[in-house]
């Protein structure tokens, strides 16, 4: 398991429902903040011309869920040479916060989902960390510099994320990214 601290008062916790007081992990963290950004686009306001997506397919027989993420990011020079990418909301009425003291202190939910990916991405890519060596969960993983909604740059990522169906104890049930990394 890659560990996670979301920090007090995050939106998104990392920490599953089936154990609420135990520990987070990088892993349902990122599926919590992809969720919630596929809630949010189902239920706010999309700013005009903004060209983002994200569409999540849960297959509960194979347990995984197809994530297709798009979105507008502003590309700019780093200091020592690299480039930065920064990701603007593209939902009105969002309130998702990024914690205090925790790994993500993301501005809007858009760039905690960017920064999230990238960083499960830089764990699956360490072979040391991987519990199936032959799985890949991030198939995709881009910035691409062009013009585009308004910003100079997309994200890009396609994921095929292992998930767990988590009964809850007053009835029904929740979806939560499964553990994958040592």
């Amino acid at each position: 398991m890659a560990l996670h601290t979301s920090g007090a008062g995050g939106s998104v916790s990392g920490k599953s429902y089936a154990d609420p007081e135990g520990t987070a992990s990088k892993e349902r963290y990122v599926y919590g903040v992809l969720a919630l950004l596929e809630q949010e686009e189902n239920n706010l306001t999309r700013i005009a011309e903004r060209t983002d997506r994200i569409t999540i397919t849960a297959n509960l027989s194979t347990k995984t869920a197809a994530i297709d993420l798009l979105l507008n990011v502003d590309a700019a020079n780093a200091t020592g040479g690299g480039t930065s990418y920064t990701a603007s909301h593209y939902l009105i009425g969002s309130t998702f916060t990024a914690g205090t003291g925790g790994n993500s202190t993301a501005p809007n939910l858009a760039q905690a989902a960017m920064e999230a990916v990238v960083a499960l991405k830089l764990l699956e890519i360490d072979p040391t960390r991987k519990l199936n060596p032959d799985k890949t969960v991030i198939t995709r993983c881009t910035h691409t510099l062009a013009a585009s909604g308004g910003s100079n740059a997309t994200f890009s990522a396609l994921l095929e994320f292992p998930i767990e169906i988590i009964s809850l104890p007053g009835g029904g049930s929740v979806l939560e990214g499964k553990v994958f990394l040592s």
